[in-house]
């Protein structure tokens, strides 16, 4: 059974380290969202998760920053790998209090549109910004993994109708264009659970 935080009992060390993170972010007045399996628990049935996923709205072209923040928030990284990678890619792996988090930055168009989607949701005794579930499964579809394939048929059986299926159909086309296999397996997964 999920508990406040949408997450799983057994998964609560997850949720008091994403709490932690959230505290950190708040206090160092930085702009974020969490997604992944955190996010997951408020849309879908709750699945256990060794690491976190969060989004710094911080400048892509200033990953300099980035790492000065995750340093600040005391994650613990090689600031040149990360450095690195955060330029190369948008995206890097720290580890915040023994878990490992995957650090995202916004450095396509479609987070700005996200950024307006977000969820304010308790999380333990503080309230944290989430993707709200349409943004989730755009993402989940974007990478396009089995388990994130398992994901997304998990919150649209979860949410149903209520979920806005035009809605990620449109950011997919947008994104990839209509014949791209992302956007035939949405609708497939989409027509198998909403009917």
């Amino acid at each position: 059974m999920p508990d406040s935080t949408g997450t799983k009992s057994s998964d609560n060390d997850a949720s008091q380290v994403a709490e932690q993170l959230v505290g950190a972010l708040d206090a160092a007045g930085c702009d974020y969202a969490l997604g992944g399996a955190i996010a997951l628990g408020y849309w879908a049935e709750p699945r256990g998760t060794v690491d976190m996923d969060v989004t710094l709205y911080l400048p892509p072209d200033k990953p300099t920053e980035s790492v000065r923040l995750l340093q600040h928030v005391q994650c613990e990284l090689d600031a040149t790998k990360a450095q690195h990678s955060l330029s190369e890619h948008g995206f890097c792996q720290v580890t915040y209090a023994g878990r490992r988090l995957d650090v995202f930055l916004p450095m396509i168009p479609f987070y700005a549109t996200a950024a307006k989607r977000r969820k304010r949701v308790p999380l333990g005794k503080r309230e944290a910004w989430i993707w709200d579930a349409e943004t989730l499964c755009v993402f989940k579809m974007m990478f396009f993994r089995r388990k994130d394939l398992a994901d997304v048929e998990s919150i649209l059986r979860t949410q149903g109708r209520q979920l806005d299926a035009a809605w990620v159909e449109l950011q997919l086309v947008e994104m990839y264009g209509a014949r791209d296999p992302r956007v035939s397996e949405w609708r497939e997964i989409a027509a198998q659970c909403l009917g």
